[in-house]
C-alpha cells in the first residue's frame, strides 16, 4: 500500500502570498489572485507573520468597507423579504373577504357606523343618520351599504363638506360628487378654521376636505343603533 504525499506548494506562489499579505491584502484577495482554495493554508502561512502599520491600516479599511457591503446587502434581502411577506398578508387578507353576502355588508355598514357615525340626536334632537370621513374609499363602503344594505332612497341622501379656506368648493364638491354619486346639487359647505392650527396645517392635507354623509329618518337612526348593541351583546356573550 503506498503512502500519502502531501501536496507540493509552489514555493513562488507562496512567496507571493506573503507580499500581497505585507501589502495589506485580504485573505480573499490572495485567494482570488493566486488560485488558493484553502484558507487555512493561509491562516497556517501568516500565523507568525508581523503587518506593517501601513498594511494593518489598509485591512481595516478593507474590513470596515467589507462590514458595510454587507450591511447593505443584509438590508436589502431583509426589505425584499419583508415586502414579499407583507404582500403575501395583503393577499391573503384580500382572499378571506370574498364576495359579501347581505349581512356582512349589514354588520360592516354598523360597525363602520359606529366607529364615525353620530350617535345622538340632531336639531331639535330629531334622529339622524350622520357618517363624516375624509376617507373616500372608506365613504364608498359606506354608500353601498347605504343603497344595497339600507336600501335608502337617493332623494333623502346629501352631503355636507367640511372645508379649509385653501380647499376650492366647487372642486371639491365635484370630487365627492364623483365618489359618492350624489348629485353636486345636494350638496353643502360648512368652512372651518381650526385656531389650534392656524398657519401651520399643511395645504395639501385633506385636498377636498372631509365629507359628511346626511340621511334623515329615526327609523333607519334606530335600525344602526340595535345592530351596533347587537355586534356589542355578540361579542361579549360569554356562552359562544
Amino acid at each position: 500500500m503506498g503512502s500519502i504525499l502531501p501536496r507540493r506548494i509552489d514555493p513562488a506562489k507562496k512567496s507571493e502570498a506573503f507580499s500581497l499579505r505585507l501589502a495589506g491584502a485580504s485573505y480573499r484577495e490572495i485567494q482570488n489572485k493566486l488560485g488558493i482554495s484553502s484558507r487555512g493554508t493561509l491562516s497556517y502561512w501568516f500565523k507568525e507573520l508581523i503587518l506593517t502599520p501601513e498594511a494593518q491600516q489598509r485591512l481595516e479599511k478593507h474590513s470596515a468597507k467589507a462590514a458595510r457591503v454587507g450591511f447593505t446587502q443584509f438590508n436589502k434581502n431583509r426589505s425584499a423579504r419583508i415586502k414579499a411577506e407583507d404582500l403575501e398578508a395583503y393577499q391573503s387578507g384580500k382572499e378571506i373577504v370574498g364576495v359579501l353576502s347581505h349581512r356582512e355588508l349589514m354588520l360592516i355598514g354598523a360597525a363602520l357606523y359606529w366607529g364615525e357615525g353620530t350617535k345622538s340626536g340632531g336639531v331639535n334632537n330629531t334622529p339622524r343618520l350622520v357618517f363624516t370621513n375624509s376617507d373616500p374609499n372608506m365613504i364608498v363602503v359606506f354608500m353601498h351599504f347605504v343603497r344595497n344594505g339600507l336600501n335608502i332612497p337617493e332623494d333623502k341622501i346629501s352631503g355636507e363638506l367640511h372645508l379649509y379656506e385653501n380647499i376650492n368648493p366647487n372642486t371639491a364638491k365635484i370630487y365627492w360628487s364623483e365618489i359618492t354619486g350624489i348629485p353636486t346639487n345636494r350638496f353643502w359647505f360648512t368652512n372651518l378654521v381650526s385656531r389650534a392650527s392656524q398657519g401651520r396645517r399643511p395645504t395639501n392635507r385633506l385636498p377636498y376636505g372631509t365629507l359628511a354623509i346626511r340621511i334623515p329618518g329615526r327609523l333607519y337612526f334606530a335600525r344602526i343603533r340595535g345592530m351596533m348593541d347587537g355586534l356589542y351583546e355578540s361579542c361579549t356573550n360569554t356562552s359562544h
